[in-house]
């Protein structure tokens, strides 16, 4: 009889142990799957977060850019685009990753060093320029980060016809333009 006691308590003692160890790993894969269902829902988050306030930014940048390629930029044209500039780092820039941080704070502190030095002069088209190609690459940032440009379209345009191909020709050409005036 002891020996029947021994076994019972030596095959309990392992039923015991299998069911802890068995519990442990259902907990721990619970745990994972429940992280990376967190993960994702904060992911889904910050990027329709980034949705709504990214174009925002993307709207100003070209808005501003509009004034400086039609040739009537002023330094009150570029105070008041610093005005709204920072208002939205102010409100938004907690959303940003690091690289395009660097970049928006960057051109803050660009804008603030610019406006200074050129409190009492104008400024050089050359500094026109340099603004709006500054703007250019902030917005491919902007664009990149939503996903813009890996995002593959629902349809592709047919872009192989005759037709469309002499548009985006001519297209081409009269954009070559634009972009050699402003270093590109």
């Amino acid at each position: 009889m002891k020996s029947e006691l021994l076994i019972a308590i030596v095959s309990g003692l392992i039923t015991l142990g299998a069911s802890s160890w068995v519990a442990v790993y259902q907990a721990r894969a619970e745990l994972k799957k429940l992280t990376r269902q967190l993960e994702q829902t904060y992911t889904t988050s910050l990027f329709d977060q980034r949705l709504n306030a990214y174009p925002i930014l993307f709207k100003t940048l070209h808005d501003f850019n509009n004034i400086i390629e039609y040739g009537t930029p002023s330094k009150q044209h570029l105070i008041k685009f610093q005005t709204q500039y920072d208002t939205w780092t102010t409100s938004h820039a907690i959303l940003l990753t690091p690289k395009t941080a660097k970049i928006i704070w960057g051109y803050h502190y660009y804008l603030i060093e610019l406006i200074e030095q050129h409190h009492d002069s104008l400024l050089a088209l050359e500094q026109w320029i340099e603004i709006r190609n500054i703007q250019v690459v902030i917005s491919k940032f902007l664009r990149a980060e939503i996903g813009v440009f890996d995002t593959m379209a629902a349809g592709i345009p047919e872009s192989n016809k005759p037709h469309v191909k002499a548009i985006l020709d001519k297209l081409d050409k009269s954009s070559k333009t634009i972009r050699n005036r402003f270093g590109y």
